[in-house]
Order: C-alpha cells, then sequence, then structure tokens
C-alpha cells in the first residue's frame, strides 16, 4: 500500500479576522486505504477544530478544473457535484474568470463537466487511493459552510509503504486560526 503526505494549507478568511503574515498549513500523513472522512477527521484535528460542522471536498486536475464534490455524508445524496451551467453561463464564466493562457482542452473540459456534472463522491466510500488512481492532482477543502474555511490540499510526497494507524501531522507552519473571532463581551 501506498501513503502519502498531503499538505493543508488555511487560507487566508477576512471576515473571520484570519489574515496570516506567512502561510498556515498542516502535513498530514495518510495512507492509501484512508477515506476522505479519514482526511476530514485529520484535518479537524490538525487546526484544533471543536464544533462539527458540515464540510466538501472538491477533487482537481492538474489545471485546477473541479472534477467532483465529496459533501459531508449528512449532505450526501448521490446526485450532481453541483447543477449544471448553460452553455451562456459557461461562456460568461470563461470570458470572466478563466486566463487567456488556459488551453482550449482545459476550457472544453471545463465545458463538459460544467454542461453534464458528474455524481458526487461518497468520503466514507472513496479512499486516496481511488483519488490517486482517478488522476486527482489536487483538493480543495471547505469547513462550516456558514464560515467558509477554504483550504487548498497537494501532494507533498509518496512512500511504498503502508501507515500504521490513523492519518497523522509529521510537520506544520502557523497556529492554528481559531474556529470562531473573539466576541467582545
Amino acid at each position: 500500500m501506498t501513503s502519502y503526505v498531503f499538505r493543508v494549507r488555511v487560507l487566508p478568511n477576512p471576515p473571520l479576522e484570519f489574515e496570516p503574515d506567512t502561510e498556515v498549513w498542516r502535513d498530514i500523513e495518510v495512507d492509501g486505504s484512508h477515506t476522505l472522512a479519514d482526511v476530514h477527521e485529520a484535518i479537524f484535528d490538525a487546526f484544533e477544530r471543536w464544533d462539527t460542522h458540515g464540510y466538501e471536498f472538491i477533487a482537481r486536475d492538474d489545471e485546477g478544473i473541479a472534477l467532483r464534490s465529496y459533501p459531508h455524508p449528512q449532505l450526501y445524496d448521490g446526485g450532481p457535484s453541483w447543477p449544471p451551467m448553460d452553455d451562456e453561463e459557461i461562456d460568461r464564466f470563461i470570458d470572466q474568470a478563466v486566463p487567456d493562457d488556459v488551453s482550449e482542452d482545459a476550457k472544453q473540459r471545463f465545458r463538459d463537466l460544467q454542461s453534464n456534472p458528474p455524481a458526487e463522491g461518497s468520503v466514507t466510500g472513496t479512499t486516496i487511493g481511488d483519488l490517486d488512481s482517478e488522476g486527482v492532482e489536487t483538493l480543495s477543502y471547505t469547513f462550516d459552510m456558514g464560515d467558509n474555511w477554504e483550504h487548498y490540499i497537494e501532494l507533498q510526497d509518496t512512500r511504498e509503504e503502508s501507515l500504521d494507524g490513523n492519518p497523522a501531522v509529521v510537520n506544520e507552519q502557523g497556529a492554528a486560526p481559531p474556529q470562531y473571532p473573539e466576541v467582545d463581551d
């Protein structure tokens, strides 16, 4: 079995007064047999969170195109990963938000995935090994859909050995932000 080390960066969140001077991240080692639900738990613990909320992973290809969503088990219904867009919406998005140097192949993949979204994936039924075999390059992860703690997850290293036990933090930078901002009395 293969083990993977992922760097999980928590992105700035100005509404929650989290705008660090340096990146805040945790390197988390997982085994190919760990599920996305296991990865969620590892991230939850690594950033010292205590109040559970909904979350979602988005699998992305090497050009950042969303391939499939993996929502919290209570939000999962096996439906489309996102609402389909019509051709006009897709054209408007490409014109306004996609850099000019993006390949026509990538734009066509985006068109196909937005007009005909894939079914949601299951966080409890999808392993890291499954994502590796599907060519997933990065993940985005949103925790707490109200406060929108956004994370960017990318592969740092792989090893041809199994990880015994649960996912583990193997390196870190920066203090974990408080889950909620301080409230003045």
